[in-house]
């Protein structure tokens, strides 16, 4: 949408990330090195539960930037990322 804002959001470890009603316009996860896992993206403010928004399978080491098409994902109370170890998230919201 022309116009909007879009706020950028990161962690390194597993966080609520958007404790409000948002838009998931774009993912950026870079994964460095060890052990290595999923990407979950929750619609939730606070926790590891609730629908899953997205799921990004960061099995090789690098970057995976996932942009996301028309108005992007609603989440409803916010977003939490389950990220694993050495893992890093950038989120684009509205």
């Amino acid at each position: 949408m022309v116009g909007s804002e879009v706020t950028a959001f990161n962690s390194h470890t597993s966080a609520a990330m958007v404790q409000r009603r948002c838009r998931l316009q774009a993912v950026v996860v870079t994964y460095e090195s060890g052990a290595s896992g999923d990407v979950v993206l929750y619609d939730n403010a606070s926790a590891a539960s609730g629908p899953v928004l997205m799921e990004v399978d960061q099995t090789t080491q690098g970057t995976n930037e996932v942009y996301i098409p028309g108005d992007g994902i609603l989440a409803k109370k916010g977003v939490y990322a389950s990220i694993p170890d050495n893992t890093k998230i950038t989120l684009f919201v509205e």
